[in-house]
């Protein structure tokens, strides 16, 4: 009996010891384009035998997709503070779950977690992953746009950036300095630090002057094969995103739009998603008295508008990726952008081919691109087919053997 017993706790013991115990962590679940990545990821995973765990420190069990296999088979962990996902209580509850629950890799989806050496400190056997789901370094393009922005409010804030942060800028790349300074520490930190393109890891190696790049990985972000794509579309032109202005400047798809004016009578404008700039950009719409304009709000089924649209456009400042962009194309949209980063030029490229890249920040060029593709139907139609094409590169079977490769290079537990 004694024996039988035994057999029952080693086998036990060698099953726990075979199973792949992933985490995941986000600040805020599931709430933007990174935490829809980690579902098709997760999902993938557990298809090959994972068992998925995910950290957050806000959960929304009401925005998650209706039976899908991350509700049927993932476990989620509220941090139990849950006003400072940095704080040393959240620290130690990811370290002994992590110990607990057998969890070999946690990996950090966008959120600089300060906390990262207080957790590997009480379980220095995680592994543990970053990943960058923007441009590198877009912090300092997003810090001078805000800047320049206040600069225009008062006089005083004129004289205080171009006497003083124009230097600090500029002169003595305070800013940059700050910023690779905390990239760094991080890099330092982790076990692995991915990225979304080959070009941005090219850019942390030479930024930070980096002599060992074994940490440093490559892997796009997925999107899902769309199961049935609508490819009669309607004369709308969609901007789909967060309305905010350092980074996605939806104020000169209006402004471009504008341009437009008499031109676009049968084509209609429909703007989705929330955001601190929408009061402005609304008042903008009004003061221009464009009529073919639409304020649509969040949405959770943005496939009702894909399903719509002949094309997307961003006229962001900086993109990391732009999943917006993969996902226009999956659903044989015709997307336009500028070509703002080396993300937004891996999807769009060849131009006139997979999309429309536009020179940053031209809106004349755009306005007549634009208006080019809504004219042609024959151009649209052409595009969309190559769109369609390309985006299988990008689904969670490609991605996701790339992050089991990933896994299995960092190691297991032992």
């Amino acid at each position: 009996m004694e024996i039988t017993e035994l057999l029952k706790h080693l086998i036990y013991f060698c099953i726990k010891k075979m199973e792949r115990n992933i985490a995941f962590f986000h600040e805020y679940f599931p709430k933007g384009g990174a935490e829809r990545v980690t579902l098709d990821i997760c999902e993938y995973l557990i298809t090959r035998g994972y068992n998925i765990f995910l950290f957050t420190r806000e959960y929304y069990a009401d925005k998650l997709p209706v039976n899908s296999l991350f509700n049927k088979k993932a476990k989620v962990l509220v941090l139990p503070d849950t006003a400072n996902s940095n704080s040393s209580i959240n620290a130690k509850f990811i370290a002994n779950t992590s110990i607990e629950l057998n969890i070999e890799t946690l990996i950090i989806q966008a959120y600089v977690l300060r906390s990262i050496q207080e957790i590997k400190a009480l379980d220095n056997k995680l592994k543990i992953i970053y990943c960058n789901h923007s441009m590198p370094f877009w912090e300092i393009d997003d810090k001078i746009a805000r800047k320049k922005r206040n600069a225009k409010l008062s006089i005083s804030r004129a004289i205080h950036y171009y006497l003083i942060d124009i230097h600090k800028i500029y002169t003595f790349k305070s800013y940059h300095n700050s910023i690779f300074k905390t990239y760094k520490k991080l890099y330092d930190e982790v076990d692995a630090y991915v990225t979304l393109c080959d070009s941005y890891s090219n850019q942390i190696k030479n930024e930070l002057h980096l002599k060992d790049t074994k940490k440093l990985f490559s892997i796009n972000n997925s999107v899902k094969p769309v199961e049935r794509i609508v490819t009669d579309k309607q004369n709308i032109v969609l901007f789909m995103g967060r309305l905010s202005y350092a980074d996605k400047r939806v104020d000169r798809l209006i402004n471009i739009w504008n341009m437009l004016k008499g031109k676009t009578d049968d084509w209609k404008l429909i703007i989705v998603g929330e955001g601190s700039e929408k009061k402005n950009l609304e008042s903008q719409v009004k003061r221009l008295n464009l009529t073919n304009v639409e304020f649509a709000g969040f949405c959770n089924n943005p496939k009702q508008y894909y399903d719509r649209a002949s094309i997307l456009c961003l006229t962001s400042s900086f993109e990391g990726w732009g999943l917006v962009l993969t996902e226009a194309q999956a659903n044989g949209i015709v997307p336009i952008a500028f070509e703002c980063s080396d993300g937004v030029k891996s999807i769009l490229s060849p131009n006139e081919i997979n999309g429309l890249l536009i020179p940053p920040f031209d809106l004349v060029a755009y306005a007549k691109k634009l208006l080019f593709v809504m004219n042609n139907t024959e151009a649209r139609k052409r595009i969309q087919k190559n769109v369609i094409e390309k985006s299988k590169s990008y689904s969670p079977e490609v991605i996701g053997e790339k992050w089991i490769e990933l896994l299995n290079t960092i190691g297991h537990k032992s």
